[in-house]
């Protein structure tokens, strides 16, 4: 039977779901104050917005799926940009069979209502929903081939749309001089000292605009209720083109700085004007949602290219961005401590249906206009009916898998597989169980995350990077002998850096031998003096030693680098309460909840600052989203029940 939906008649008619991949507000906001981004600031007038935090690790491909089912990597199954062929090809890229659990579009196909889906993160083959689906793998196969040329097989559901859609593709030869020239204004005179840079610009601007010419074909076509539009633009030029952006890089020359410097502003005018084209396609009764999954560094904090070890997650910051506008919208709503995980409840609310118990996120109430969250039910994943997902067997065709793993190659998001392709297979599968451990370790899972990661054979297990994240799960889980043996290890390799320093630092601290941890903490800093994260950590530890005043300094030079880490601002209002300052501590904590609301120590924090200052009823409110974050947490609880004692009217 199918769950009933729920509706006002201040509902969308339909929603529209916009994904600009690595899309930053640290980008953006330079450029609307200069009014270089008119459709997204007519979209912001009239709706809300917000920072998303992401989760780790930020792989594209994980972080998309989580976006379109609620669910972390170990629920939905897709965990890097290649997995083994079950063919014995060795690796594919990332299919939709990967995908265990349902995403948006299946949930809605189960409750009759249709979508269309254009180029999402690994939607290869195209799934059967009810509507329309064009996978991300729509790349021409060679430089000879030209419009119409097919589609790789199964890449459009259904299969006798695919050749209009193979129409709307746009080929980088297409793309003349002015297509180029907002980006590189001097492109004729590149053409011959660069033109395997300006070759990459015209490809990835072609891909962008395949996307956008299918989705803008498929919006016009017919009707549907939910569609969900992925651009993939600003992430791959971030990744070619970000080092020439403004400030100049030391690592850039003079002559590739003036020459590219314009690119990154161009990319994200050239999705504005696209956005626009979408806003006038869906119409007045659509709510429109632009999100990304991550942010992108873009000045000082940028990764040095001459270090070589920077690979595409480096670049990646933390805090993505939130837009929305229309029906059920409220306008001018600030959004609070949003994550990626509280999209698909919140979509599924704007259209009337529950989320699941078994979704992490929460429905983002504070953007929303006469619109409640349906009580939830179990899981989706027990709604019986067909959902249009594939049969878990579904084979894709090598040479189509052969050529998407050259592109990724080519972007620079994997290494070369090589001709071994049992190799290939088994290195995948031991890469994939890594990140697995990573998504395990970021929902504070570390016995999980223990266990994959001993699991893993040499050499990735024995790699920094494993011993680290290892050292990591055991510190957090309590076992100090543990963390000890793997840091151990690596310096028995020869293996040093600040982030291992600083976590030889936190065990001393632990073991008490705190004098030891500040002097060594202080030594990276004093070598690693743009390293936020010492900065902070630093603090932290001063913090717990009562040394207020010297914590908050070194927090201040934290946020300095970067105003919005989260962990620095709560530091400071920790410092403030120590201090007997509960409304600056408030402010503070306030702000921190704002870019990290499932804290639940930032819960504790105004818990406590509220209470300081008399408010019963802001401490009960604060200590009673503490303890359903942290039900285990006895502190909260006990200040929790004072509150109620001495303000007996605010009841239970």
């Amino acid at each position: 039977m199918p769950i009933p939906r729920t509706r006002s008649d201040r509902s969308p008619r339909r929603v529209l779901l916009v994904g600009w991949d690595a899309a930053d507000w640290q980008m953006l906001d330079p450029l609307l104050a200069q009014g270089l981004m008119p459709t997204l600031a007519g979209l912001l007038d009239r709706g809300a917005r917000g920072n998303l935090a992401t989760t780790q690790p930020m792989l594209s491909p994980i972080l998309w799926n989580t976006i379109a089912t609620g669910k972390r990597a170990d629920r939905h199954g897709v965990l890097g940009f290649t997995e083994p062929d079950p063919g014995g090809a060795g690796i594919r890229p990332t299919a939709s069979t990967s995908r265990r659990c349902k995403a948006l579009w299946n949930i809605l196909t189960q409750s009759g209502l249709r979508s269309h889906v254009v180029g999402w993160y690994a939607s290869h083959p195209a799934e059967p929903i009810a509507g329309a689906m064009v996978s991300n793998q729509i790349e021409f196969a060679s430089a000879d081939e030209r419009p119409p040329a097919p589609l790789k097989p199964g890449a459009v559901h259904p299969a006798e749309r695919a050749e209009a859609i193979a129409s709307c593709r746009v080929h980088p030869a297409e793309l003349g001089p002015e297509a180029i020239l907002p980006f590189v204004p001097d492109a004729a005179a590149l053409a011959e000292r660069d033109s395997k840079r300006l070759g990459m610009l015209q490809h990835l601007l072609a891909q962008t605009a395949s996307i956008h010419a299918i989705a803008t074909h498929l919006l016009a076509g017919d009707d549907w209720e939910f569609a969900a539009v992925y651009y993939e633009g600003i992430d791959r030029f971030g990744h070619e083109f970000m080092e020439f952006h403004p400030p100049k890089m030391d690592a850039v020359s003079q002559a590739d700085f003036e020459a590219y410097r314009h690119c990154m502003v161009g990319i994200y005018r050239f999705h504005d004007m696209m956005l626009e084209a979408l806003l006038r396609l869906a119409g007045d009764d659509t709510a429109v949602v632009l999100v990304s999954d991550h942010g992108y560094h873009n000045d000082a904090r940028r990764p040095d290219p001459r270090e070589g070890k920077s690979g595409p997650v480096e670049w990646h910051r933390p805090l993505g961005i939130f837009a929305a506008a229309g029906p059920g919208v409220r306008q001018g709503a600030t959004l609070f401590g949003g994550s990626i995980l509280d999209l698909a409840p919140t979509l599924l609310a704007m259209l009337g249906l529950p989320a699941g118990r078994d979704m992490p996120g929460r429905v983002l109430a504070e953007v929303l206009d006469g619109i409640a969250e349906p009580p939830r039910i179990e899981s989706w994943e027990s709604v019986d009916g067909d959902c249009g997902m594939h049969p878990p067997d579904l084979r894709i065709d090598p040479e189509a898998s052969r050529e998407a793993i050259e592109q990724l190659v080519a972007l620079g998001y994997i290494a070369s597989p090589g001709e071994d392709a049992e190799q290939a297979a088994t290195e995948t599968i031991a890469s994939n169980r890594f990140q697995l451990a990573h998504s395990h370790a970021d929902a504070g899972e570390h016995a999980q995350a223990i266990e994959l990661l001993e699991s893993l054979e040499p050499p990735l297990r024995d790699a920094e990077s494993t011993r680290l994240l290892l050292a990591t799960c055991r510190f957090a889980s309590g076992d100090l002998d543990g963390a000890q043996r793997e840091l151990a290890s690596l310096e028995a390799a020869g293996t040093a850096g600040p982030q291992i320093e600083s976590m030889r630092a936190n065990v001393e601290f632990a073991r008490g031998e705190r004098d030891a941890a500040i002097a060594r903490l202080e030594r990276l800093v004093a070598a690693h003096p743009t390293r936020e994260g010492l900065h902070r950590r630093l603090g932290e530890m001063r913090l717990t030693m009562g040394h207020t005043a010297e914590a908050e300094a070194d927090f201040r030079v934290a946020l300095g680098m970067d105003p919005e880490d989260a962990t620095s601002i709560l530091g400071v209002a920790q410092c403030r309460l120590a201090q007997g300052d509960a409304e600056s501590a408030i402010d503070h904590g306030l702000r921190t909840a704002s870019l990290a609301f499932r804290n639940p120590r930032v819960h504790w924090l105004l818990g406590r600052a509220h209470a300081a200052r008399g408010d019963h009823a802001g401490a009960i409110e604060a200590l009673e989203v503490c303890i359903a974050q942290a039900p285990g947490w006895r502190e909260p609880r006990e200040l929790l029940r004072r509150c109620r004692e001495a303000a007996p009217g605010l009841g239970e």
